[in-house]
């Protein structure tokens, strides 16, 4: 069980240690602990009902309201908000914030009830695309400005890995699949949860994929290329490149894979043009890979 701070709180929740202290003083909302040097300390439990009160707050109660409930009242009027909350857009920023929370305090049974509920109302793309996503990059923000620790983006970024695969693995395999693509990150790159969306989308519109994943050495790709005759090769690149290590990368790819239909997907306006000089396709949206997919399922290619 971690411990906090009242700084921790603080920097967490984004409300002045002074105003938590007036919840706590006046309202009796926490029951810090103290050490024996006197000074206070927070559990998870204390720190997930501040978060809880901070976004109850934020869509427009009372805090001389929300101190009278208990914990389980407290519990009823987050889940009658994200009931609310799915009847129209406001659900991703309600869903979103219980995710943090659930991220924050390591509950992995939070999490797996939020995702699993969203999945089921809006499907796994839009889950990805509308909570998912957003989520990773707020909270990418959140650990750049030390407002979260490593350990929990880490704990995101796990417990999504495991629902794609876990989501991949619900697919049939394809029988007479009419392409093949290689999915592969170069030998700088961790980041593989937009590839591993990509495969899930791939496998779902019924084509055969080589998932080889993070950090491919690049002379391994020719035996791959080799033993599974692949139409499509796909790479992501997360990670800032040196404009000529990239140049070059893509360059190879190119001459290398001349028979197979190269893209790749990355965030720079830079990386789309010497894609696009190369003859490599740019994918910058999921719903551009979907049309792809789309287009290609319709032509029979």
């Amino acid at each position: 069980m971690a411990l906090y701070s009242i700084k921790d709180l603080e920097r967490i929740t984004n409300q002045k240690a002074h105003t938590i202290r007036i919840w706590e003083q006046r309202y009796g909302l926490l029951e810090p602990e103290r050490t024996q040097s006197n000074i206070r300390f927070y559990d998870d439990q204390q720190l997930k009902k501040l978060l809880n009160v901070c976004m109850l707050i934020t869509r427009g109660r009372k805090i001389s309201h929300i101190s009278k409930l208990s914990d389980n009242e407290l519990s009823e009027e987050i889940d009658k908000i994200i009931a609310e909350s799915f009847q129209s857009e406001k659900h991703v920023e309600v869903i979103i914030d219980q995710a943090l929370i659930a991220i924050t305090t390591y509950d992995q049974v939070l999490f797996d009830q939020l995702f699993s509920n969203s999945v089921k109302r809006f499907g796994m793309v839009k889950t990805y695309t509308k909570i998912m996503y957003p989520l990773l990059v707020r909270t990418g923000l959140m650990w750049i400005k030390d407002d979260l620790l490593p350990s929990q983006e880490h704990f995101l970024t796990n417990l999504i890995k495991q629902k794609l695969f876990s989501a991949i693995e619900e697919l049939p395999l394809p029988e007479k699949a009419d392409q093949t693509w290689i999915l592969f990150l170069n030998e700088s790159e961790d980041h593989e949860i937009g590839l591993l969306f990509a495969y899930y989308l791939i496998r779902q519109y019924g084509k055969k994929v080589v998932y080889l994943g993070q950090r491919v050495p690049y002379d391994d790709l020719s035996n791959v290329a080799q033993r599974c005759s692949p139409t499509h090769m796909y790479s992501f690149f997360v990670r800032n490149q040196p404009e000529n290590e990239f140049d070059n990368l893509l360059t190879q790819l190119a001459k290398d894979f001349a028979d197979c239909s190269i893209l790749i997907s990355g965030s720079d306006e830079v990386m789309g043009k010497t894609a696009e000089r190369k003859g490599i396709t740019m994918i910058y949206t999921i719903e551009s890979l979907i049309q792809i997919l789309k287009t290609q399922n319709e032509s029979g290619k």
